[in-house]
């Protein structure tokens, strides 16, 4: 039975200033969004960290992190995850001070008895067949540093489904897993059901998304993304972790994320 715990990455039910902008953090509306969510029928909210330092992100400060566990309780949500762009536009190896970001980070997270923790690793920091055996000795360095700390590390990457396995058998640790995105590794002709059950063990976090054969994102079910044979897989590999939507925004990003979740809700039953 798969878990029906569902949460949207934050920013996604506020429109964007350009359709070309994916992943932000609202400024003018994240309370709003908290205050929407559990209405509509979700379990929690993936809080974000941008590319960017932004200090309007209540992360950042004491006072913030306060606002957003009184937000929380009052409408009911949980603190599950943070998704952090961060290192998208950093190349984590060459990044001066590695170990003080990830000690501040985890305080904030510690702060809002976060679960787990989604390190984007695309752009500049994306794990290549060149680079992956450096970058498995800082993750796993920096797993250690999530593990003390009761916080679980899932990696978000496009890296090939076998060079994965290897990176995760250099890493070679209980708190290091895997988010899989149904639109990031979606690829014309690719066979997602049996990728999937190649990575089963480590897939820990799931990102719904779609997309079309262009590889644009697309409001989910408009796309090309097989969802049917995405979750029987998900079903088969027993998967017992919780569904982000992290989707296109369409028209109205409420209503659309009141269809994503009817939609998922009937390809689940």
């Amino acid at each position: 039975m798969l878990s029906k715990k569902f949460g949207f990455l934050q920013g996604r039910l506020s429109k964007a200033r350009s359709k070309k902008i994916l992943h932000f953090f609202p400024a003018e509306n994240w309370k709003k969004e908290i205050s929407l969510a559990k209405n509509m029928g979700f379990t929690y909210i993936e809080y974000c960290n941008e590319k960017k330092f932004n200090k309007k992100n209540p992360i950042w400060s004491k006072g913030g992190l306060k606002q957003v566990n009184f937000l929380a309780k009052k409408f009911k949500l949980k603190n599950f995850s943070l998704n952090d762009d961060f290192f998208v536009n950093q190349d984590l190896i060459k990044y001066k001070d590695v170990d003080g970001y990830f000690d501040e980070l985890i305080k904030k997270l510690t702060f809002l008895k976060i679960k787990l923790y989604v390190l984007g690793l695309h752009e500049k920091s994306a794990i290549t067949k060149e680079n992956y055996r450096g970058y498995a000795y800082i993750i796993k360095r920096i797993s250690k540093k999530f593990e003390k700390n009761r916080i679980v590390l899932s990696l978000e990457t496009s890296f090939e489904a076998n060079y994965i396995l290897k990176f995760f058998r250099i890493i070679d640790d209980n708190n290091t897993f895997l988010v899989y995105d149904t639109g990031n590794r979606f690829k014309k002709n690719h066979n997602q059901y049996l990728e999937i059950l190649k990575l089963r063990k480590k897939i820990n976090h799931v990102h719904l998304k779609d997309k079309n054969f262009f590889g644009q994102s697309v409001p989910i079910g408009e796309g090309k993304v097989n969802f049917v044979k995405i979750i029987k897989s998900l079903k088969k590999i027993h998967y017992k972790g919780n569904f982000v939507f992290e989707n296109d925004r369409g028209e109205d990003p409420v209503v659309t994320m009141r269809n994503n979740l009817i939609f998922m809700k009937k390809i689940m039953k």
